[in-house]
């Protein structure tokens, strides 16, 4: 195993899309500090430097699984995963130093950024307000990450073509995506106003005057508007299903962290515990992990 980790880390380390993601990660830490700083000088802005600690995560969801699945794709055209078996290793060992190589390249991409938006945001920023927080977050989005990892590690090793890394780029936006997508309908209230439209008038000294009206057009006072059922409300038990599948999966986890959590119907934030989504991931890589062994193992390598 040593010796797989040696070469992946050589083989991973001449590549230059390897050099070119990590300077995108790092130049996006830069970018991030200054935007906010930027916009401090806005009014009613409070900028901090705890607002900016995690939002490379999704451009990192991106980055790490196609780079990833690159990575193992590059060995199967290069016939470097025969040549590594035909020398004795074991086809568990291959697929472990393959998943260890891309969890260590995540680490570093994390890292990339959270040093140089550090270095460049205390000075612009200030130092953090909740040190605390941000470690808990930080070990959080390091097993996220290892869940992702083992997801698109299984999709690399399983499909040959080269397009396969265009098919894990799209499973890590399309996980973010998802999660974003489900915890907007679920956030959509049980009840809602219904009227029939709003009418602007422009008063005489300039200000703008807002008038509810019914169905047919008359005028209504707000506390007149009838309330009712709304269709986009998702009921039980498909809002709990919906809810855990958005727990489980890796993207559903990182917006609940990004976000601190999510919208109930009633407006009010709810967030899911972290030893939850921290055990959903430990279970979603052990699943995956074992899941992509047992098929690697009865894979035939042409």
């Amino acid at each position: 195993m040593g010796k797989l980790l040696a070469a992946n880390c050589f083989s991973m380390t001449r590549s230059k899309r390897f050099w070119l993601a990590l300077f995108m990660m790092a130049a996006t830490g830069v970018y991030m500090a200054a935007d906010i700083s930027k916009m401090k000088k806005v009014a009613d802005f409070q900028g901090e430097l705890d607002s900016g600690l995690f939002q490379s995560a999704i451009l990192l969801f991106i980055l790490l699984p196609a780079l990833g699945a690159l990575f193992i794709n590059t060995d199967y055209h290069d016939g470097t995963i025969r040549n590594k078996l035909t020398v004795g290793h074991t086809r568990l060992a291959v697929y472990l130093s393959n998943l260890l190589m891309n969890c260590a390249a995540g680490v570093l991409y994390l890292a990339a950024y959270e040093i140089v938006y550090l270095l460049v945001g205390f000075p612009l920023l200030g130092g953090l307000s909740r040190p605390q927080e941000f470690l808990i977050k930080l070990g959080m989005l390091l097993l996220v990450l290892l869940s992702l990892t083992a997801i698109f590690t299984l999709l690399a090793t399983l499909i040959t073509n080269r397009s396969v890394l265009l098919y894990c780029a799209l499973l890590g936006m399309g996980l973010v995506l998802a999660a974003q997508i489900v915890n907007a309908r679920l956030a959509a209230p049980e009840m809602v106003d219904d009227y029939g439209g709003v009418s602007y008038t422009t008063n005489e000294d300039g200000t703008v005057t807002t008038q509810y009206l019914d169905k047919n057009g008359d005028p209504i006072q707000p506390e007149d508007i009838p309330r009712v059922p709304n269709p986009s409300y998702v009921k039980e038990p498909m809002r709990g299903f919906l809810r855990t599948v958005n727990n489980i999966q890796p993207g559903g986890q990182l917006v609940e962290i990004l976000e601190d959590g999510h919208r109930e119907p009633d407006g009010a934030t709810a967030q899911t515990p972290y030893w939850q989504l921290a055990a959903y991931a430990l279970a979603m890589s052990l699943a995956f992990t074992g899941g992509g062994i047992v098929l690697f193992r009865r894979k035939d390598l042409k």
